[in-house]
């Protein structure tokens, strides 16, 4: 009876964890400055590489917010930017089970 009462807990904390508005991703200092813009906006731009970004999107057998995911693939694609000395992104396709491409420009 104990285990199965520990078991349900478990499940209920994680559940809420998921679900909740906590994000797991911090950015860097000056991460907030990268902005994500359009293709059209780079065209005066250098490009500086490209950058892959991977959260969860699933806790268990339980998905998480999309809304969460995608801020977290941004903030961590701006992190990614900042470390190359990026002010600028564009994402290359939809994110897709907790993963996303991301170009990184220099435009300022």
């Amino acid at each position: 009876m104990k285990i199965q009462l520990r078991s349900s807990v478990a499940i209920v904390l994680l559940a809420c964890a998921a679900t909740s508005g906590c994000t797991w991703v911090k950015p860097v200092p000056g991460a907030s400055t990268v902005t994500l813009v359009l293709p059209t906006h780079v065209s005066n731009c250098k490009r500086l590489g490209t950058t892959t970004s991977q959260v969860k999107a699933r806790v268990g057998s339980i998905n998480r917010n999309d809304e969460k995911v995608t801020g977290e693939l941004l903030t961590l694609a701006q992190n990614s930017a900042v470390e190359v000395g990026g002010d600028t992104l564009v994402t290359d396709g939809a994110p897709s089970e907790g993963t996303q491409k991301f170009i990184i420009y220099k435009c300022r």
